[in-house]
């Protein structure tokens, strides 16, 4: 069967994290919670987050290995490059899966690579989550898709065993087809006036955020229509976010946010 390769990019280490009890109380009157439990870097201390005695540790690298493993039986996948970036001192792990050498073209000379990015936390703020995506190689713009596309989801009481990982990203290729059809669509669309300021509501960008928007899609803007919005299509608007997105984030977690954001302003682009 053919095997995918890594060539991997690790921005920090993973951290050493465990388990330890939590106390409440003062001197003699401490008493251990029974119900909880402290998720630490057993090397540095620091805490990462207080959960219930029902919470199971997915490792960073137990999470990675299940999802390489279910890669390597995956046909047709070719070389891949992996990149690990890290937010919260390791709390926070998002690893990316790019796939150059599966490439569709939504218009002439525009192609896309498909992506993967698995995501897991220690401080609670991300379960092991994994979102299918891609990448605008003209631009180096990462895309994001729609929550029905592929989008795995657990808590940490879970073991990952009964992921269904398998599935999941076994049936990344047709699903990466079905997104690409939908941008194809969207470059013949003119994106409307009302479905620009709806997506900019859900998007929350700041005053400084939307002006360089607006200014961009002036730019690149075929003309004006008689009331002066932007001849635009709903493919070019949406590039317009995604290299906001990608180019102007300030952090990982921030990059994650607003993807989140457009993720869901999505569906207004669709209609």
């Amino acid at each position: 069967m053919e095997q995918a390769q890594t060539a991997t990019l690790i921005s920090s280490p993973f951290p050493n994290v465990g388990e330890m009890p939590v106390s409440w109380g003062r001197d003699k009157d401490t008493r251990l919670a029974g119900n909880h439990k402290a998720i630490v870097d057993l090397d540095t201390g620091k805490l990462f987050s207080i959960v219930s005695k029902d919470y199971r540790i997915i490792r960073h690298e137990e999470a990675i290995e299940e999802v390489e493993q279910e890669l390597s039986r995956t046909k047709g996948l070719g070389d891949y490059e992996a990149v690990t970036d890290f937010y919260n001192d390791g709390g926070r792990m998002r690893r990316t899966y790019r796939f150059k050498e599966v490439a569709l073209q939504v218009k002439k000379g525009d192609f896309i690579n498909p992506e993967l990015h698995l995501f897991n936390s220690y401080d609670k703020t991300w379960p092991f989550i994994i979102h299918l995506g891609a990448l605008r190689v003209v631009c180096s713009n990462g895309l994001v898709m729609g929550e029905n596309l592929l989008h795995l989801r657990r808590r940490h009481i879970y073991e990952l065993g009964r992921m269904n990982v398998a599935e999941e990203v076994g049936t990344l290729f047709t699903r990466f087809n079905q997104q690409a059809e939908r941008w194809k669509g969207w470059t013949e669309k003119r994106l409307a006036p009302r479905t620009y300021t709806k997506v900019l509501e859900v998007m929350r960008l700041g005053v400084k955020a939307t002006q360089t928007i607006e200014d961009k899609a002036s730019e690149e803007a075929s003309g004006l229509d008689p009331d002066g919005f932007p001849i635009i299509s709903v493919w070019e608007f949406y590039n317009l976010l995604t290299w906001h997105i990608t180019h102007n984030a300030v952090s990982l977690n921030h990059r994650v946010e607003m993807e989140s954001r457009l993720r869901a302003a999505s569906i207004n682009l669709m209609r």
